[in-house]
């Protein structure tokens, strides 16, 4: 119960901070807590109060990130394909499924080849691609809009 008040107040959080910074920032935010998060993970496990405490921050960080994600890719739909942001918001969820069957199995794999202990430290460094992706995504978003302003001009 505890765990699902964090993602609840998470998913709250996500959403405001995205309103207030734009998604792209309130990703990189999120995502670079949610990487922290895990790593800490790797050293609070051992402790089965340190770890709830950990687990808690874990779910806040882990669905903050869900309202900036739909944002964004609402945004672009509706500035690529205006007709299809249903489509789109859609299709994002899908990707959130595919993104959980991708991470049980990595897990899975990562457990039965290395070890349970290893998961949070390689979840930390998956996240961090997620990092890397949003702000390549955010610079290609002012490519695009510095291209669009000049050709204005």
């Amino acid at each position: 119960m505890v765990y699902g008040v964090s993602v609840a107040f998470g998913n709250i959080w996500g959403g405001k901070l995205a309103d207030r910074h734009g998604p792209i920032s309130a990703l990189k935010i999120l995502f670079l807590g949610l990487a922290g998060v895990l790593l800490v993970l790797s050293l609070t496990a051992s402790s089965p109060w340190l770890a709830v405490a950990t687990v808690l921050v874990w779910g806040a960080f882990a669905f903050g990130n869900v309202p900036g994600l739909q944002v964004y890719v609402v945004q672009q739909a509706q500035r690529v394909a205006p007709q299809a942001v249903d489509v789109a918001s859609g299709l994002n969820i899908a990707a959130f499924n595919l993104g959980i069957a991708g991470g049980a199995w990595g897990g899975g794999w990562v457990v039965s080849h290395l070890g349970l202990a290893h998961t949070p430290w390689i979840g930390g460094l998956v996240v961090l691609g997620a990092v890397a992706l949003t702000a390549w995504s955010g610079s290609l978003d002012r490519a695009r809009t510095q291209s669009a302003a000049a050709a204005l001009v």
